[in-house]
C-alpha cells in the first residue's frame, strides 16, 4: 500500500505536469498532436476528446486514470446532439458506473454523465447567480436541468421557493435526487414539462426568474413574462451570441420584446460567462422587467 505522503509528493509532480506532457512519457508511439490536451473532471469520471491517429482507447484511459488520482472512469467524449444537449460518449476505461457525484461551493450534483452534460465552465456564473438571490424571494427557474441553479440558489440563499421546470426525464430524476442530497426538498419544487407551458401556470409569483439555457431561449421569454409581479422581476438571460456586439444586439431584442408585450425593461449588468467557440461567446444578460400598464389590460394570450 502506498503511504499517503508518497501519495501526495506523486499527485504533487503530476501536477506540475500537463496531461499532455504526461501521456507523451507514457504512449511514446502516438504522435503527441493527437493527444487530449486535457480532461474534463466529474467527480469520478474524466471526459476527454482526441483524434484517432491509432490510439488504443483503453491504453490511453489506463493513462489518465494514472494521472488523475481521483478518476476512475474515463470516457471519450464525441460531441453533444439535440435539442436536450446529450452527450454522445464512448467508455475506454476503468469502472463501468457513470453515475457520479460532483461537488462545487458547499452544494453537489449527482449526474449519470453518459447521458446529461454538466458545464465546468459555469461554475462561478451558478455561484454568482445564487449569491443575488435573497432571502425569502420565489424563484422561477425555467430550464434547469438537474439543479444546476437551482441547487445552489436553495443552498446558499435559502428563497422561500424555487420552482424548478425541466423538460428531459432523466434529467428531472437527477433533479428530484439532488433536492434530497442538498437537503433543499422544502425550499425546490421539481416540475416535468416545457417551461413554455408550465410557466404562466404558476401565475405572478417570481421575483426572479433564471433561464440558463442557449439556443433559442428568447422563444421562452414571452411565457417568461407571464409570471413577472406587478412591482418587477429580476431576469438572468442565457445565451450564445457572436463575438463583439453580438451580445448588445441580444440586448436591444430581449427589450424590444418586452416593450412589444407590454413591459419595460431595465438593464442590470451583462458579462461574458465563456467562450464557447471561435466565433461565439456565453453571455449572461441582467435585467429588470417591470409591466408598463396595468396587468389586467394585458391579454392573456399575448406572445
Amino acid at each position: 500500500m502506498v503511504s499517503n505522503t508518497k501519495k501526495h509528493a506523486r499527485m504533487s509532480a503530476l501536477r506540475r505536469t500537463s496531461l499532455r506532457e504526461f501521456l507523451k512519457s507514457r504512449l511514446t508511439n502516438i504522435d503527441p498532436s493527437t493527444l487530449p490536451k486535457k480532461a474534463k473532471i466529474i467527480g469520478h469520471v474524466a471526459l476527454v476528446r482526441f483524434q484517432d491517429e491509432g490510439i488504443d482507447p483503453k491504453e490511453l484511459g489506463k493513462a489518465i486514470v494514472e494521472f488523475y488520482p481521483t478518476v476512475r472512469t474515463v470516457l471519450r467524449l464525441r460531441g453533444i446532439t439535440g435539442k436536450l444537449r446529450q452527450p454522445i460518449v464512448e467508455f475506454m476505461y476503468g469502472d463501468p458506473n457513470t453515475e457520479t457525484i460532483y461537488k462545487e461551493y458547499g452544494y453537489k450534483f449527482m449526474l449519470d454523465v453518459s447521458k446529461l452534460m454538466l458545464c465546468l465552465g459555469n461554475s462561478y456564473e451558478r455561484l454568482r447567480t445564487a449569491k443575488s438571490v435573497r432571502s425569502g424571494e420565489v424563484v422561477v427557474d425555467m430550464f434547469a436541468g438537474i439543479g444546476q441553479f437551482s441547487i445552489p440558489c436553495a443552498v446558499i440563499s435559502r428563497p422561500s421557493k424555487v420552482y424548478a421546470i425541466e423538460i428531459n426525464e432523466e434529467a428531472y430524476r437527477y433533479l428530484k435526487i439532488n433536492t434530497v442530497l442538498n437537503n433543499v426538498e422544502s425550499i425546490v419544487e421539481p416540475m416535468l414539462g416545457d417551461c413554455k407551458e408550465l410557466t404562466p401556470t404558476l401565475g405572478r409569483i417570481a421575483d426572479r426568474i433564471i433561464m440558463g439555457f442557449f439556443g433559442g431561449t428568447i422563444e421562452a421569454l414571452p411565457a417568461a413574462l407571464k409570471v413577472v409581479k406587478p412591482e418587477g422581476t429580476v431576469i438572468h438571460f442565457h445565451e450564445l451570441v457572436r463575438r463583439g456586439d453580438g451580445k448588445d444586439e441580444l440586448w436591444k431584442e430581449i427589450s424590444e420584446l418586452c416593450l412589444r408585450l407590454g413591459y419595460t425593461s431595465t438593464l442590470i449588468g451583462l458579462r461574458i460567462v465563456k467562450s464557447y467557440s471561435a466565433t461565439r461567446e456565453h453571455v449572461v444578460i441582467d435585467f429588470k422587467v417591470r409591466p408598463c400598464i396595468d396587468l389586467s389590460t394585458i391579454p392573456s394570450n399575448a406572445t
